[in-house]
């Protein structure tokens, strides 16, 4: 039973798996769950100042908040004992593991904690990534913080393994071949090692983990670069935006760029070399 139910959601599924992160792409959070990070710099502090009282004020939830956090990751578990044949059924227990991960995405750094104490969880849930990969509730966390910290831009890259790099051969792209959190020896590891940063911090530093990876493959022409590279220039200036840094004439510059296709404004060493 449980394998013809597996076979009933990859097909359920396959709308979501065709674009793994349609969920978190279309989540914002709400006013009064929102920790958002002032995007208008103070004067009167230095940038350093600034960043540091960010992490002073690093969001926690509140007893009420991590009650309705932990009711939503046992939200996130599929009853498996429902006949697979009865779509309805199958189609309401998706749409409530669909409802409670888009929740979970909302209270962002809030969920961090409890999601975490999940990481290893084996109850079954649904597939939020990808058909082939595991899907229980340990590993809708999992993909809940991962897609949240890498902060992927809606107009980076695009559907597909790998890409062509600048050297004219296929490469995975960076995304799938690994994940800032490798080399620190996984996500828990990483968020221990990164705990004194701020929720915006952490995503630029991944942001920045994934930019130079996809700067090693370079482009194969421009609009290459124009997909694989410089939304994620954009964004990390947008990130920092918010930290009161001063980046408006670089991420105004760079906006036009892109709107403009300004293709000499590419980096040559990005691009294939020019053959006499």
């Amino acid at each position: 039973m449980k394998h013809s139910c597996a076979l009933l959601l990859a097909v359920c599924l396959l709308c979501v798996t065709q674009c793994p992160f349609v969920v978190s792409q279309a989540t914002a959070a709400p006013p009064e769950e929102r920790q958002a990070v002032s995007s208008q710099s103070v004067p009167s502090q230095s940038v350093q100042q600034q960043a540091a009282t960010v992490r002073q004020k690093k969001a926690k939830a509140t007893p009420q908040q991590e009650k309705q956090i932990r009711a939503l990751i046992e939200q996130l578990v599929f009853d498996e004992s429902i006949d697979p044949k009865d779509e309805k059924a199958v189609e309401k227990q998706c749409d409530r593991c669909y409802d409670a991960y888009a929740k979970l995405f909302r209270y962002k750094e809030l969920a961090f904690p409890a999601l975490v104490e999940h990481l290893d969880d084996k109850r079954p849930s649904i597939h939020f990534r990808n058909h082939y990969l595991e899907h229980a509730v340990g590993d809708a966390c999992y993909w809940n913080m991962l897609t949240q910290l890498e902060d992927r831009p809606k107009d980076y890259s695009r559907y597909g393994y790998s890409r062509i790099g600048r050297d004219g051969k296929s490469h995975p792209k960076p995304y799938w071949k690994g994940t800032a959190f490798d080399e620190a020896g996984g996500l828990k590891k990483w968020l221990i090692a990164n705990q004194s940063l701020s929720y915006t911090e952490q995503q630029i530093k991944c942001l920045k983990w994934l930019l130079a990876e996809e700067k090693k493959i370079g482009a194969a022409d421009a609009e290459s670069y124009f997909v694989n590279i410089l939304p994620l220039e954009i964004q990390i200036l947008k990130r920092r935006q918010q930290l009161g840094h001063d980046v408006q004439a670089e991420l105004k510059r760079l906006q036009q760029i892109k709107a403009q296709k300004l293709v000499n404004e590419i980096p040559v060493e990005l691009l294939p070399e020019k053959r006499e």
